[in-house]
């Protein structure tokens, strides 16, 4: 979650069947369609771990939420429903969260990612995707897409947290020393879900480069928890800066800034809505 700092989802699968009869003058003919219910329950994955992931709707492409930490994934339901009247929505549970299993930690972003990349696979959950994003789910949607840029057609990610070394280089020399090393501490996995920041950061760069897909960064103009503080909120500048940075090394990238808090689509969920359609219809 983005703080000052960075304190501050089966059933075996029911086919559905439809048939549609034509008729002609020399005879009759026909043809029946098949319609996958959406993938939902528990999928045990090849390296043992098993995540619950539950989709809505239908039509293509698909679009999977990451929460952001420690968020369980109802919180993305009115986005999910409301993305499902039109393409086939997905939200699952991380390891160690919510009704998916346990796994080592502490974690990081690459785990997180093949994780996800066997889910979908396990689950049979149709490409290509959308993936979007809030908080912490802002650097594991940015891996994936740059992973397995062949299965990804558009990335969004909302007040993402920035880059571990970009922190340590640029926001915490704004701070005094003892905030910095709560904060290190914090990033070197002391967090609710484990995370090791620094190794996530280490992954993204050895990442193949982002590909030429839309890509749209959506950040607060509020700031949480700094109530007029100064020092608060120049920190909050140079975190824009970074993230601009962050969002200029995809070749198809915008930024945009909404009046809302952090967890932007629980606020104001149509900004999340209307970002995934944009994307999804490049």
């Amino acid at each position: 979650m983005r703080r000052t700092i960075l304190l501050l989802a089966t059933m075996p699968l029911t086919l559905f069947l439809a048939l549609a009869l034509v008729g002609c003058s020399l005879g009759g003919g026909g043809t029946t369609a098949y319609q996958k219910k959406p993938p939902e329950g528990t999928f045990e994955l090849p390296n043992g771990h098993s995540l619950y992931m539950e989709c809505r709707g239908s039509g293509s492409p698909t679009i999977v939420l990451e929460v952001g930490i420690d968020e369980p994934r109802s919180d993305m339901s009115y986005v999910q429903d409301t993305l499902a009247r039109k393409y086939m929505t997905c939200t699952y549970d991380r390891a160690n969260n919510g009704e998916s299993g346990e796994a080592p930690t502490p974690r990081t972003a690459g785990e997180i990612v093949d994780d996800l990349h066997q889910l979908l696979e396990t689950a049979d959950v149709p490409g290509p995707y959308v993936l979007a994003s809030s908080s912490v789910g802002g650097a594991f949607v940015q891996l994936y897409g740059r992973r397995y840029s062949d299965e990804v057609v558009g990335v969004v990610a909302m007040n993402p947290d920035p880059p571990a070394d970009q922190v340590v280089e640029r926001i915490h020399p704004l701070f005094p020393k003892e905030v910095r090393e709560e904060d290190r501490v914090l990033m070197r996995g002391e967090n609710p879900e484990q995370i090791d920041y620094f190794a996530s950061g280490e992954e993204l760069k050895q990442a193949p480069p982002p590909p030429p897909i839309p890509f749209e960064m959506i950040l607060s103009t509020k700031v949480a928890g700094c109530e007029g503080d100064s020092l608060c909120l120049k920190s909050d500048d140079v975190y824009v800066e970074i993230e601009r940075e962050v969002a200029q090394q995809w070749p198809q990238s915008g930024v945009r800034k909404v009046d809302a808090g952090h967890v932007i689509f629980l606020e104001k969920p149509e900004v999340l809505v209307d970002a995934v359609k944009r994307v999804a219809s490049k």
